[in-house]
């Protein structure tokens, strides 16, 4: 198992989700999660158990972490409805972002011509660009 620091922090320090629900869901203290998210106990000082716990709770998709594709999805689709786009298309990604667990999409290109000087772009289907954003724009 990968245990996602980042992740593992982001989900005790998320004050949306109640400590009596993570309590009961993962079985940890609320104490400790109350503890936490007030700044009093850092996630370093938490046991191994208590981290591989929300590590697996993480891994089973009970939760997960979006990005805000929101605009780029709209721009996309509308240039499809014009017509201005063919299958594929030339995505460009950002740095890695360890929430996702990847490099997320920042822009696009029509074509190969397109490209800026600096820019890496992957040929890809269009469907799957969508799928792709769509998928990690979603917030459960």
């Amino acid at each position: 198992m990968k245990i996602n620091t980042t992740r593992v922090k982001m989900v005790l320090k998320n004050k949306v989700i109640p400590a009596i629900y993570l309590e009961n869901e993962l079985g940890i203290s609320r104490s400790v999660i109350e503890k936490v998210r007030d700044g009093e106990r850092k996630i370093e000082n938490l046991t191994l158990e208590t981290i591989i716990k929300v590590q697996k709770w993480i891994d089973s998709g009970k939760y997960t972490f979006s990005y805000d594709y929101s605009d780029l999805i709209e721009e996309l689709e509308e240039d499809i409805a014009e017509g201005l786009v063919d299958e594929y298309i030339y995505v460009v990604r950002g740095p890695y972002n360890e929430l996702l667990d990847k490099c997320p999409i920042i822009d696009y290109y029509y074509t190969s011509e397109e490209i800026e000087e600096g820019d890496l772009a992957e040929k890809t289907l269009i469907t799957s660009v969508l799928a792709e954003m769509k998928s990690d724009n979603k917030i459960f």
